[in-house]
């Protein structure tokens, strides 16, 4: 319930954040700088369904990672340049 919490407050704040920057579109750098998860449908079989991370301008499949110790999961404007940085790496 805890990393539930947490993650939930950072949501909210990155909501004010792209609201704060006066984004328009899914396209803004505020928007797709974010760590984002989406369910995407296969093409070739409508019943299939993937989820897929996206960061600026890599997409990898999710494969339900380890969170970590969830009791001391902290979520900062660091934690989201780490994301940003390895995302672009891999």
């Amino acid at each position: 319930m805890n990393a539930l919490i947490v993650i939930d407050v950072h949501a909210r704040t990155v909501i004010e954040e792209v609201i704060e920057a006066g984004c328009q579109d899914s396209a803004a750098f505020e928007w797709i700088k974010q760590l984002r998860y989406y369910w995407q449908v296969d093409p070739l079989d409508p019943e299939r369904f993937d989820v897929q991370t996206k960061c600026v301008a890599t997409v990898f499949p999710y494969g339900y990672e380890y969170l970590g110790n969830t009791g001391r999961l902290v979520i900062t404007p660091l934690t989201d340049k780490c994301y940003m940085t390895l995302m672009g790496a891999l």
